[in-house]
């Protein structure tokens, strides 16, 4: 038997930790309101279709300074660009017993179409880490990276996520400030935020 705080890390980290952000619907969609659609035997057993952990390489700071000479270390640090953050997450999700591979193609394109439309949609993504909370990202790619030596085939995907460095609800305050700045004639750096 586990613990309420075993249970509720599982739900945030392992089971749902990846939301759907619409601005057409006011509250976040977990993606188990996508995986858990047609997995009605896992659901009452506690088995989930799909379990999710980070994968390495994700980044939590990354910067890159310009690669020209600069005159002091003050113009070094205001050369410094902010990148885009990148999160990769590993879902795994094996034909269960209950309805096996008939169940689990069924959920996989329930998956794909839902976010096929939320994509098109303009909906973005949060992600949930142990580590960090990425918001307002986008995903990239989608793919089956289950190894041959499995002896289910496609069982194992990879969800990329970049989170860009502005998004529509700052952008006028940034082109706002730096606008400003130039006017006033005073410093052009821009600091980027993330939301």
């Amino acid at each position: 038997m586990s613990s309420t705080g075993q249970t509720a890390f599982q739900l945030a980290y392992e089971i749902s930790p990846i939301f759907l952000v619409n601005p057409l619907i006011p509250i976040p969609v977990p993606i188990t309101a996508i995986t858990e659609a047609l997995d009605f035997p896992g659901v009452q057993n506690n088995e989930f279709f799909a379990h999710f952990r980070p994968l390495p390489n994700s980044t939590l700071q990354e910067w890159q300074v310009a690669e020209y000479p600069f005159a002091n270390r003050t113009m070094a640090a205001n050369a410094v660009i902010q990148m885009p953050l990148k999160i990769s997450m590993l879902m795994v999700c094996p034909a269960q017993t209950d309805g096996g591979y008939i169940i689990k193609q069924a959920q996989i394109s329930a998956i794909k179409y839902a976010i096929d439309l939320h994509i098109q949609n303009g909906g973005v993504f949060t992600v949930i880490t142990p580590a960090f909370t990425y918001t307002n990202c986008l995903l990239t790619s989608l793919r089956d990276i289950t190894p041959p030596s499995e002896k289910q085939a496609q069982i194992m995907y990879q969800w990329d996520f970049v989170q860009p460095l502005i998004t529509s609800s700052n952008l006028s305050a940034i082109v706002g400030n730096f606008m400003q700045n130039i006017e006033n004639g005073g410093q052009t750096a821009v600091t980027w935020a993330q939301s």
